[in-house]
């Protein structure tokens, strides 16, 4: 595989491999990749989040209605540990 990248990013991949944050340019440039996935994906999250505001999907608690969700979030995590 061959690829073409600038002078300086060629020379961060080297300073990386240097101070031995990779083991080589090819594992520099996947971990850039995955990097490249891992935001496209909560750029996809947040595009979804922000449909669900707009269309009204969504709920509104108040201080009590938040102590009462995490009191049965809490409540059905002991339930499941202890079957």
């Amino acid at each position: 595989m061959s690829s073409d990248l600038s002078p300086d990013t060629e020379s961060f991949i080297q300073q990386e491999i240097a101070l031995g944050a990779f083991q080589s340019r090819e594992d520099a440039i996947e971990a850039g990749i995955a990097l490249l996935k891992s935001r496209r994906d909560l750029m996809n999250r947040l595009a979804e989040s922000r449909r669900q505001l707009d269309e009204g999907e969504y709920f509104e608690y108040d201080d009590e209605g938040l102590r009462q969700l995490f009191d049965e979030l809490i409540a059905r995590a002991e339930n499941r540990s202890s079957q």
